[in-house]
């Protein structure tokens, strides 16, 4: 489990510069209407890509299938919110995802991130009444939360879908559970493989140099 965050364009002109910004690193369209190549550019700007209207999503990947919640605007990820969310969410997309078919009491390994709000004792007893093992990892092995690897999915189907219109923030979040859908759907055997490959990211996190660095992952 994991949140990520999405900035969408306030106005029509940030728009364009987003989207000249999603072409990619090597050909942008120049202003005059020729291309242009990387090098002629001044180049994107990763400061842009982290202004605009905020848009906050936490999801839970699981057995192949990515849930998301989106929160309110000016939400942030909190110990409350957090706890409420592990009580009450979390056994819907349990239930969805690998309870359906067999005992509600499964157990199901939990891997996060180690921010203060998630570890508290009562996301931890909501854990327990749930039978989620939560898994402790080192800080420092950021390969070991495979929801990365689901949000860069879903980030990729948002570039490919990306209107060439002014986007509201209701209709970015149609488009985003679209784009979720998608690859739940196209990407499902992708998603389950990396839900059950713990035991590889690990041991190539522990030969990484240095040990717990950056992986293929």
């Amino acid at each position: 489990t994991d949140g990520t965050t999405f900035y969408l364009a306030r106005t029509a002109e940030e728009l364009e510069d987003r989207q000249r910004l999603a072409l990619g690193q090597y050909v942008w369209r120049a202003a005059n209407g020729h291309d242009a190549l990387f090098e002629d550019c001044v180049g994107p700007s990763c400061y842009a890509k982290s202004q605009g209207t905020v848009v906050r999503i936490w999801g839970l990947l699981v057995a192949g299938v990515l849930f998301v919640q989106v929160l309110k605007p000016k939400e942030v990820m909190n110990t409350e919110r957090y706890d409420w969310l592990v009580s009450n969410i979390f056994p819907l997309w349990l239930e969805g995802a690998v309870r359906g078919c067999g005992s509600r009491r499964a157990k199901v390994y939990l891997v996060q991130d180690h921010e203060k709000c998630l570890w508290s004792e009562d996301a931890r007893a909501a854990m327990e009444d749930e039978n989620i093992e939560l898994l402790d990892f080192p800080k420092c092995s950021q390969d070991l939360n495979p929801i990365e690897v689901a949000w860069r999915e879903v980030k990729a189907r948002l570039n490919e879908t990306m209107p060439t219109h002014f986007e509201t923030r209701q209709q970015f979040i149609r488009r985003m559970r679209l784009a979720v859908a998608w690859v739940n759907k196209n990407r499902a055997s992708y998603l389950k493989a990396i839900c059950t490959s713990q035991k590889e990211w690990a041991r190539d996190c522990l030969r990484a140099s240095p040990p717990g660095g950056r992986t293929k992952h």
